[in-house]
């Protein structure tokens, strides 16, 4: 399955062909999209600021609304300041502009986003890899390069296979000069931590080492990126982190849109209690279907709220003839070939808070209805660490 060619949607269906089709894809976590307070935000930003700053914050592109969000980006995870880029990818780069002033040596996650690794590459730093989800691995690479200083790169929760990164782990891995642990975010924040606050408040963790990098993208619903830490930290970002002072930033009327995106995680907590009740609901219909799925209690619990479920099928044609029959009857859940999967394409599932419970009823019986009607076979790969399955049959 390549790009589909989505003619609308709204938070549950997308238009594919002149008919609506249940959807569970994409990263819109908690259905903030469509929000009518965060849609009213965007269309007054318009009014008030037009499409664009056209320049950059540092010279006479920036607005209060760029200010306040911030603030209130940073108020939110529990970080001292924040830095707004034009959108997640960029901010990984702002950072590692910044880290790499002090420190030398990147080490990076195997499965890491490839923001990460373009962005510690293009900063000037070494890259080095550890094992997948292994700290130990990490602790091992570190003791051989500590004196140049060094920086871990990793996803808090990997948007290809949904596993989450022992954090803690991680950071006492770490020095504690010259250090620092970048945490990508961008599928943890507004999925863990209390009421959506991210994977470093899952953790618990409160470390002048840590940075945090996301997008406004996903969970949010909106659009733009994120550097959250220190304010030391993003202090040296505003004055050193060239993609930041180089870059048109995020359009007001959106960043209008993230502040309201924002107020609503707070005043409505109950979406982050839906979205955790539909994984539930969703890993348990799996469970039944016979598919493999992740102990709940990995990363310290935080696997019990991860909305991504990914799984393999053999052989491969078969993940695409079960894909296009249940899109042909109503329900999207596709096969992607995103780097870091268990394979190199894979079904990618995802549940979002505004799912009804009779949707998450519909994808299982399509799911069951379809692998009953393939041919039966044994299915012989291995599954892949992190949220993956293997169905039974092919």
């Amino acid at each position: 399955m390549g790009r589909i060619p989505v003619e609308s949607c709204d938070a549950r269906h997308v238009r594919l062909d002149g008919r609506d089709v249940l959807a569970f894809a994409g990263c819109n976590y908690l259905g903030l999209s469509f929000h009518p307070d965060v849609q009213r935000a965007v269309r007054d930003g318009l009014t008030r600021f037009g499409l664009s700053t056209t320049a950059s914050r540092e010279t006479t592109g920036n607005t209060l609304t760029h200010e306040a969000l911030e603030t209130e980006l940073a108020a939110f995870v529990g970080q001292e300041a924040a830095i707004l880029t034009a959108e997640g990818y960029t901010a990984n780069f702002a950072a590692c502009q910044a880290l790499a002033r002090t420190c030398g040596v990147a080490l990076l996650d195997s499965k890491s986003h490839r923001s990460l690794r373009n962005a510690a590459t293009a900063a000037g730093m070494q890259v080095f890899e550890y094992e997948h989800l292994d700290a130990t691995s990490a602790a091992w690479v570190i003791e051989k390069y500590a004196d140049a200083g060094v920086a871990i790169l990793t996803d808090s929760v990997f948007a290809a296979d949904g596993a989450v990164a022992p954090l803690r782990d991680l950071l006492a891995a770490l020095p504690r000069d010259r250090a620092a642990l970048l945490v990508d975010d961008c599928h943890g924040f507004c999925v863990l931590g209390r009421a959506g606050r991210g994977a470093v408040d899952h953790f618990d963790l409160n470390d002048p080492r840590i940075v945090i990098t996301t997008t406004l993208a996903k969970g949010l619903g909106c659009y733009g990126g994120a550097v959250m830490g220190r304010s030391t930290f993003i202090r040296t970002v505003r004055e050193h982190a060239g993609v930041y002072r180089g870059s048109t930033p995020v359009p007001p009327a959106i960043a209008e849109g993230c502040r309201a995106a924002v107020r609503v995680l707070t005043t409505e907590p109950w979406r982050v209690d839906r979205l955790r009740e539909n994984v539930a609901r969703i890993r348990r219909g799996l469970l039944e279907l016979g598919l493999r799925v992740p102990d709940a209690a990995a990363g310290e619990g935080a696997g019990a709220h991860v909305p991504i479920f990914t799984f393999v099928m053999e052989p491969r044609a078969k993940m695409d003839r079960i894909s296009d029959s249940m899109r042909e009857r109503g329900v999207l859940a596709p096969v992607i070939d995103y780097p870091g999967g268990p394979a190199p394409r894979y079904f990618r599932v995802v549940v979002n808070a505004m799912h009804e419970p009779a949707d998450i009823e519909r994808l299982l019986a399509e799911l069951r209805r379809a692998l009953d009607s393939s041919s039966p076979a044994p299915a012989n790969a291995a599954p892949a660490a992190g949220v993956t399955a293997l169905a039974r049959g092919s």
